[in-house]
Protein backbone atom coordinates (compact mmCIF):
# COMPACT_ATOMS: atom_id res chain seq x y z
CA UNK A 1 0.00 0.00 0.00
CA UNK A 2 1.33 3.36 -0.79
CA UNK A 3 2.87 5.52 1.89
CA UNK A 4 -0.21 8.72 1.18
CA UNK A 5 -2.74 5.46 1.48
CA UNK A 6 -1.22 4.95 4.80
CA UNK A 7 -1.21 7.77 6.22
CA UNK A 8 -5.09 8.29 5.36
CA UNK A 9 -6.13 5.15 6.62
CA UNK A 10 -3.96 5.93 9.81
CA UNK A 11 -5.26 9.22 9.90
CA UNK A 12 -9.43 8.16 9.72
CA UNK A 13 -8.64 5.47 12.41
CA UNK A 14 -7.25 7.97 15.08
CA UNK A 15 -10.22 10.54 13.73
CA UNK A 16 -12.59 7.85 14.73
CA UNK A 17 -11.31 7.03 18.33
CA UNK A 18 -10.45 10.32 19.16
CA UNK A 19 -14.41 11.58 18.32
CA UNK A 20 -15.59 8.30 20.74
CA UNK A 21 -17.00 10.94 23.66
CA UNK A 22 -18.84 13.09 21.20
CA UNK A 23 -22.50 11.59 21.24
CA UNK A 24 -25.23 11.67 18.37
CA UNK A 25 -27.77 11.05 21.24
CA UNK A 26 -29.91 14.28 19.58
CA UNK A 27 -30.55 12.10 16.71
CA UNK A 28 -34.31 11.04 16.89
CA UNK A 29 -35.06 7.58 17.30
CA UNK A 30 -35.89 5.92 13.67
CA UNK A 31 -36.89 2.56 12.97
CA UNK A 32 -33.03 0.73 12.52
CA UNK A 33 -33.37 -1.19 8.97
CA UNK A 34 -33.65 1.12 5.87
CA UNK A 35 -32.93 0.51 2.09
CA UNK A 36 -30.66 2.92 -0.17
CA UNK A 37 -29.41 3.09 -3.88
CA UNK A 38 -27.03 5.65 -5.43
CA UNK A 39 -28.20 8.19 -7.22
CA UNK A 40 -24.70 8.90 -8.73
CA UNK A 41 -22.72 6.14 -8.85
CA UNK A 42 -25.19 4.88 -12.60
CA UNK A 43 -23.63 7.63 -13.91
CA UNK A 44 -20.64 5.51 -14.06
CA UNK A 45 -22.44 2.47 -14.56
CA UNK A 46 -21.91 1.18 -10.74
CA UNK A 47 -25.31 0.29 -9.67
CA UNK A 48 -25.69 -0.85 -5.78
CA UNK A 49 -28.42 -1.38 -3.26
CA UNK A 50 -27.80 -1.37 -0.03
CA UNK A 51 -29.71 -2.48 3.45
CA UNK A 52 -28.68 -0.37 6.10
CA UNK A 53 -28.81 -1.69 9.89
CA UNK A 54 -28.62 0.87 12.76
CA UNK A 55 -27.22 -0.34 15.82
CA UNK A 56 -27.76 2.70 17.99
CA UNK A 57 -27.59 6.25 17.64
CA UNK A 58 -23.99 6.26 16.29
CA UNK A 59 -23.26 3.09 14.54
CA UNK A 60 -24.23 1.62 11.42
CA UNK A 61 -23.52 -1.49 9.27
CA UNK A 62 -24.61 -1.57 5.76
CA UNK A 63 -24.30 -4.84 2.84
CA UNK A 64 -25.67 -5.33 -0.20
CA UNK A 65 -25.23 -5.98 -4.05
CA UNK A 66 -23.73 -3.99 -6.72
CA UNK A 67 -23.07 -4.74 -9.95
CA UNK A 68 -20.00 -2.51 -11.88
CA UNK A 69 -20.14 -2.20 -15.97
CA UNK A 70 -17.77 0.96 -16.40
CA UNK A 71 -15.85 0.97 -19.25
CA UNK A 72 -11.90 2.25 -20.14
CA UNK A 73 -9.88 2.86 -22.63
CA UNK A 74 -8.91 -0.83 -22.96
CA UNK A 75 -11.13 -2.52 -21.11
CA UNK A 76 -14.55 -2.65 -19.59
CA UNK A 77 -15.38 -3.77 -16.09
CA UNK A 78 -18.18 -6.68 -15.49
CA UNK A 79 -17.53 -6.78 -11.44
CA UNK A 80 -20.33 -9.01 -9.31
CA UNK A 81 -19.79 -7.17 -6.11
CA UNK A 82 -20.79 -7.55 -2.80
CA UNK A 83 -20.46 -4.12 -0.37
CA UNK A 84 -19.87 -4.24 2.95
CA UNK A 85 -19.92 -1.34 5.21
CA UNK A 86 -19.78 0.70 8.65
CA UNK A 87 -20.84 4.34 8.90
CA UNK A 88 -20.12 6.19 12.81
CA UNK A 89 -21.74 9.03 13.55
CA UNK A 90 -19.80 11.57 14.94
CA UNK A 91 -22.05 14.80 15.30
CA UNK A 92 -25.93 14.49 15.22
CA UNK A 93 -25.88 13.53 11.00
CA UNK A 94 -22.31 13.92 9.93
CA UNK A 95 -20.60 10.77 9.68
CA UNK A 96 -17.34 8.70 8.67
CA UNK A 97 -17.22 5.76 6.88
CA UNK A 98 -15.90 2.89 5.26
CA UNK A 99 -16.38 0.52 2.60
CA UNK A 100 -15.32 -2.67 1.11
CA UNK A 101 -16.09 -4.40 -2.45
CA UNK A 102 -15.04 -7.69 -2.63
CA UNK A 103 -15.86 -8.75 -6.29
CA UNK A 104 -15.60 -11.52 -9.17
CA UNK A 105 -15.05 -9.38 -12.17
CA UNK A 106 -15.18 -11.06 -15.67
CA UNK A 107 -13.16 -8.15 -17.48
CA UNK A 108 -13.30 -7.71 -20.98
CA UNK A 109 -10.04 -6.75 -22.90
CA UNK A 110 -10.47 -4.62 -26.22
CA UNK A 111 -6.38 -5.08 -26.40
CA UNK A 112 -6.38 -8.88 -26.61
CA UNK A 113 -10.62 -9.45 -27.34
CA UNK A 114 -10.74 -11.77 -24.45
CA UNK A 115 -11.76 -11.92 -20.67
CA UNK A 116 -9.45 -11.90 -17.47
CA UNK A 117 -12.21 -13.15 -15.08
CA UNK A 118 -10.46 -12.30 -11.24
CA UNK A 119 -11.18 -11.18 -7.65
CA UNK A 120 -10.67 -7.94 -6.57
CA UNK A 121 -11.42 -5.89 -3.60
CA UNK A 122 -11.80 -2.38 -3.33
CA UNK A 123 -11.93 0.25 -0.54
CA UNK A 124 -13.40 3.06 0.03
CA UNK A 125 -13.27 6.12 2.82
CA UNK A 126 -16.01 9.06 2.91
CA UNK A 127 -17.57 11.78 5.14
CA UNK A 128 -21.37 12.14 4.68
CA UNK A 129 -24.27 13.87 6.13
CA UNK A 130 -27.60 12.81 6.12
CA UNK A 131 -30.53 14.77 5.39
CA UNK A 132 -33.98 13.41 6.56
CA UNK A 133 -37.62 14.10 5.08
CA UNK A 134 -41.07 13.00 5.50
CA UNK A 135 -40.89 12.58 9.03
CA UNK A 136 -37.75 10.74 8.50
CA UNK A 137 -38.71 8.21 6.49
CA UNK A 138 -36.65 9.34 3.22
CA UNK A 139 -33.05 10.25 3.62
CA UNK A 140 -30.83 11.84 1.18
CA UNK A 141 -26.78 10.67 2.33
CA UNK A 142 -24.13 13.08 0.24
CA UNK A 143 -20.69 10.58 1.23
CA UNK A 144 -17.94 12.16 -0.69
CA UNK A 145 -14.85 9.88 -0.38
CA UNK A 146 -12.05 8.37 -2.14
CA UNK A 147 -11.43 4.92 -3.36
CA UNK A 148 -8.91 2.52 -3.55
CA UNK A 149 -8.02 -0.99 -5.03
CA UNK A 150 -6.26 -3.38 -2.68
CA UNK A 151 -5.94 -5.77 -4.85
CA UNK A 152 -6.61 -7.57 -8.08
CA UNK A 153 -5.86 -10.97 -9.98
CA UNK A 154 -5.35 -11.79 -13.38
CA UNK A 155 -4.86 -8.37 -14.56
CA UNK A 156 -5.76 -7.49 -18.67
CA UNK A 157 -2.78 -5.58 -20.52
CA UNK A 158 -2.95 -1.84 -19.50
CA UNK A 159 -5.11 -2.20 -16.14
CA UNK A 160 -2.58 -1.00 -13.96
CA UNK A 161 -2.04 2.42 -16.58
CA UNK A 162 -5.97 2.99 -16.53
CA UNK A 163 -7.22 2.38 -12.98
CA UNK A 164 -5.30 5.40 -11.10
CA UNK A 165 -5.76 5.47 -6.81
CA UNK A 166 -6.89 7.09 -5.10
CA UNK A 167 -9.64 8.49 -7.10
CA UNK A 168 -12.46 10.66 -6.06
CA UNK A 169 -16.29 8.71 -5.12
CA UNK A 170 -18.97 11.19 -5.36
CA UNK A 171 -21.20 9.17 -3.64
CA UNK A 172 -25.08 10.70 -2.77
CA UNK A 173 -27.60 7.87 -1.57
CA UNK A 174 -31.44 7.80 -1.22
CA UNK A 175 -33.08 6.20 0.89
CA UNK A 176 -36.35 4.97 3.05
CA UNK A 177 -36.75 3.49 6.15
CA UNK A 178 -38.63 0.75 7.03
Amino acid sequence: MPGMMKKILWTLAFATVMVTPLEAQDRDPRSRWSIGTSLTYPMARIYQVYANYRIDNRHELFFGPCFQNFTNDSFTSNAYTLILGYRRYVWKDLSIEAELYPAFNRIYSKVTDSHYPGWELWGELKVGYTFNFANDRLYLHPAPGIGFGFFRTNKPPRFDEEITAPTFAPQVVFGIRL
